[in-house]
């Protein structure tokens, strides 16, 4: 299913003389991990050793790991390339997957009648056939945008959990996005930023929906019920994570320091992974901010029954931006 670019990842290793290896693959790749690994022993010197650490994405590299293990290289599967300084070369293998786009064109027809115009997004599996998709869409009469690659997501239409900037980055409005990927992680995120409807096509089994809206305002009603409850917290606990690509020490120090401000205590704590064992601990803690990935405290951490916040969330709380005007518009930035 993934093209794991075996020969590539060989070379390379050959190339650099690296005699040991990190390997470091998304939850939904390791059951891909052993074959990589021998094809790797098979084919070249080095010794393989598998992380076995979370890897939620491009931003969530085994650095620490890499340098722990004195390795000469880490092969980081599942994500295009994070500009985040390392002390160990990283080769990025973004594990491409090819579908049918005339097949998922014909089925997602029915979900976007009425709609002149679309905007399409997907995860950099998917992104190299984005314009195929269009083309077809063009000749069943519906016009598809693809926006400019920037910054963290380089590819035109590319979305990451975080970064939804290359989808909105549209020359026209359009009447909503066609999201190519599994899961519902990112095409909520989409939805979140952008405000507009959002149909998922699933190259993986060849289902397509439509994100309920009002999944989208069971959302809204528990992110405002949260955001009412840490407005009476007098002690707040600002997360910040070890991880390179979601470090946000000097943001998780500014709103401490503004916290500060209105007489509420702010203590910023330090930690790799936000879990609910971690966090039951700091009793003292009637709040979190977590400055991390948005996500967590968007997907919530099962256990903690004390009001998570995103940073965005924090400025609400703050006073320096409206609910109104952050709902459904960059709701993530």
């Amino acid at each position: 299913m993934y093209e794991l670019e075996l020969e590539r990842v060989a070379a390379e290793i050959v190339r650099r003389g690296a005699s040991r290896v990190l390997l470091q693959l998304p939850d939904g790749m390791r059951p891909f991990a052993f074959q990589v690994a021998d094809y790797i022993r098979k084919t070249t010197s080095a010794e393989v050793v598998i992380s076995g650490d979370s890897c939620y994405g491009a931003c969530d590299i085994a650095s620490r790991q890499a340098i722990e293990l004195n390795v000469d290289l880490l092969i980081h599967y599942g994500h295009s390339c994070f500009d985040i300084a390392a002390d160990v070369p990283v080769l990025y293998v973004e594990a491409r997957i090819l579908f049918d786009v005339s097949k998922m064109v014909e089925a997602v027809l029915p979900s976007i009648s009425g709609w002149g115009k679309v905007g399409l997004a997907s995860t950099i599996q998917h992104t190299t056939q984005l314009c195929e998709v269009a083309v077809a869409l063009k000749q069943k009469g519906v016009k598809a945008l693809i926006g400019e690659g920037v910054g963290i997501t380089p590819e035109a239409g590319q979305v990451l959990g975080c970064s939804y900037a290359a989808a909105t980055k549209l020359p026209e409005e359009v009447n909503g996005y066609i999201f190519i990927g599994g899961g519902r992680f990112h095409p909520l995120g989409l939805a979140l930023t952008t405000g507009k409807p959002i149909v998922i096509a699933n190259p993986y089994n060849g289902s397509v929906t439509r994100l309920d809206e009002s999944e989208l305002m069971q959302l809204a009603k528990r992110r405002m019920a949260l955001l009412t409850a840490a407005k009476s917290a007098k002690t707040i606990g600002v997360l910040v994570s070890s991880k390179p690509g979601q470090r946000a020490l000097p943001d998780a120090i500014c709103l401490a320091e503004k916290l500060g401000d209105r007489d509420i205590r702010a203590f910023i704590i330090y930690l790799d992974e936000v879990r609910a064992e971690q966090l039951n601990n700091f009793n003292e803690a009637e709040a979190f901010i977590e400055t991390a990935c948005p996500r967590i405290a968007l997907d919530g951490v099962a256990g903690v029954e004390r009001p998570i916040l995103t940073s965005t969330e924090a400025r609400v709380l703050l006073g320096e931006r409206s609910w109104e005007e952050t709902w459904g518009h960059g709701y993530l930035s």
